[in-house]
């Protein structure tokens, strides 16, 4: 069966629409790219910044053959896939932040949000992924020029959006059939050869609106990151907004 793709020039949120599209049937890795979203969301309910033109705002309908308690952690499969992807296009060389932030240094290219339908019938889940592709720095809020960058900015190229979305199809499902059939120990080998952020200075708050600092030992197969703290104790963070404590990537090859 042939994909069944939609390709719109402005939408509240292209999740929204992959997420119609997925219960309507259509064939897994079908999608939904937008020239603008106008209710673009990131991970916690955060706004995502998206002007008309520059980037790449798409999502992905996926039926996995995995178990539904494995359905998390397909935010990490993703990243991965996009992050070969963005490279492989740019040279450029990405890093990955636990759980869904595609960076280039220290600073934000891209985010991903995957969303779940399990009471569908087949269940399915939607990869939304938005990169920043061919935005100016003047294209950038001035509250965000220290935390947000774009393949340009930082390549000096410019990017075919659509392309883009091709071909990060392409690497997406090849990074759930290998979850399918290889297990999640393939994608976090992978994972670890992105993660720029691993050993450095790492902060959150956990459940209990305790506030936790700690060097980041990376994501265990479970999908948790872990992170140990100054007196040696472990933590595994499972959700919530993970930040960095004046530290800068290492670099890794």
């Amino acid at each position: 069966m042939g994909y069944q793709d939609l390709f719109l020039q402005t939408t509240e949120s292209t999740n929204r629409v992959a997420k119609e599209m997925g219960a309507s049937g259509v064939a897994h890795g079908s999608g939904v790219v937008a020239d603008t979203q106008t209710a673009g969301r990131g991970r916690l309910g955060r706004q995502w910044h998206s002007p008309p033109g520059c980037n790449l705002y798409c999502s992905y309908v996926i039926r996995p053959d995995i178990d539904l308690q494995d359905y998390p952690k397909l935010t990490m499969v993703a990243g991965v896939a996009a992050a070969q992807c963005v490279q492989d296009h740019s040279s450029l060389a990405v890093g990955l932040k636990w759980p869904n932030d595609l960076y280039i240094d220290t600073r934000k290219c891209g985010g991903i949000l995957c969303e779940a339908s399990p009471a569908a019938t087949p269940p399915f889940a939607v990869i939304g992924i938005g990169i920043n592709c061919n935005l100016n720095t003047s294209d950038i809020p001035e509250e965000l020029k220290d935390r947000a960058t774009s393949l340009l900015i930082e390549g000096g190229c410019r990017i075919n959006p659509q392309q883009l979305f091709v071909d990060l199809r392409k690497h997406l499902l090849d990074a759930v059939n290998d979850f399918e059939k290889q297990g999640f120990s393939q994608i976090l080998t992978r994972w670890s050869h992105f993660d720029t952020f691993q050993g450095t200075h790492m902060s959150w708050v956990r459940e209990d609106g305790k506030p936790i600092e700690g060097i980041s030992l990376g994501p265990d197969l479970d999908g948790s990151l872990v992170v140990q703290d100054a007196d040696g104790n472990r933590h595994k963070v499972i959700s919530g907004d993970v930040t960095l404590v004046g530290s800068v990537p290492m670099e890794r090859s």
